[in-house]
C-alpha cells in the first residue's frame, strides 16, 4: 500500500484536475495501483493561485464522497502544496494556508530556478510555530541539482524532503533522475509522491517508482518512503525513517 503525501486532485482548483471526472478516474488509478490514502494539495500561490483551508476541506469532503459513490477504495485528506514567500508565516497564523491533514507539517514548494534570499527564514519562523517543513520534489530546484549540500543542510536543521515519483521514474529526464537517486542514497529524502496532475503524463500511480527503489534499496526504504513516513504524517507522530 502507499501513502500520496502531494497530488492536485481537486477540479478546477489548480492545474491539477480540470474536472470532476477527471478527479474520479485519478482516484480511481490511484487505487487500483496500490494508494490507500492520499492528501490533496492544490498549489497556494499569493497573489496567484490561493486555495484557501476553508475550500480546501469542503473539496475533500466532496471528493470523498464521489469516491465512496464510485466504490473507490480511497481516503482522501486535505492539505496545499504552498510556494514559499515572505507572507507564509502569516498566512498560517490566520488560518489560511493548510497543513498536511491538519498535522505539523506543511508542504513548501521552492522556485524550480532557484532558491530565494529569505528561504532559510521562512523555514526558521514555520519551526519557531511547531511546524516540521517539507520540501517538495527538491530534486528538481536548479541549485539543489547544482549542489545536494544545500538540502543536505536543510535536513540538518529538522526539515523533511519529498521528491516526485516521476524523477524516480525518468519522468523529468536523466539528469533529474540521477539526482533523486543520490538523494535518497544520502539520506535525505523522506517521502516519494506523485505529484499528480492527470491520468496520464503526470499520473497518481507509484507502482513503478515503488519497484525501483525496492530493487535499488531494498523494501525497507521503499516501505518507509512510499507508506510509513506518509501514515506517520497523516496521524501527526513522528517520522520513523530517516533512510
Amino acid at each position: 500500500m502507499f501513502a500520496d503525501i502531494h497530488s492536485h486532485i481537486i477540479p478546477a482548483a489548480d492545474d491539477g484536475a480540470v474536472d470532476e471526472k477527471t478527479a474520479a478516474n485519478m482516484l480511481r488509478m490511484a487505487s487500483a495501483n496500490g494508494t490507500s490514502h492520499i492528501v490533496a494539495t492544490p498549489h497556494f500561490i499569493v497573489g496567484s493561485v490561493e486555495n484557501p483551508s476553508i475550500l480546501v476541506h469542503e473539496k475533500c469532503v466532496e471528493l470523498q464522497s464521489l469516491a465512496d459513490r464510485e466504490g473507490i477504495d480511497i481516503t482522501i485528506h486535505p492539505g496545499a502544496e504552498v510556494f514559499i514567500g515572505p507572507d507564509i508565516p502569516e498566512l498560517f497564523d490566520k488560518g489560511v494556508i493548510n497543513t498536511l491533514n491538519d498535522s505539523s507539517y506543511i508542504l513548501l514548494e521552492l522556485p524550480m530556478s532557484g532558491i530565494p534570499i529569505y528561504t532559510e527564514e521562512i523555514l526558521y519562523d514555520l519551526q519557531l510555530k511547531g511546524l516540521t517543513p517539507i520540501i517538495a520534489h527538491p530534486e528538481r530546484n536548479s541549485e539543489i541539482l547544482k549542489n545536494p549540500d544545500i538540502l543536505a543542510s536543510m535536513v540538518s536543521r529538522g526539515i523533511l524532503a519529498q521528491i516526485n515519483s516521476g524523477s524516480v521514474t525518468g519522468l523529468y529526464g536523466r539528469k533529474i533522475r540521477k539526482v533523486a537517486m543520490k538523494l535518497i542514497k544520502m539520506g535525505l529524502i523522506h517521502f516519494v509522491a506523485s505529484d499528480a496532475h492527470t491520468c496520464g503524463r503526470r499520473s497518481p500511480s507509484l507502482e513503478t517508482a515503488a519497484a525501483i527503489v525496492h530493487r535499488k534499496f531494498g523494501s525497507d526504504t521503499a516501505e518507509c518512503l512510499f507508506y510509513k513516513n506518509g501514515m506517520a504524517i497523516l496521524e501527526n507522530g513522528i517520522v520513523p525513517c530517516k533512510v
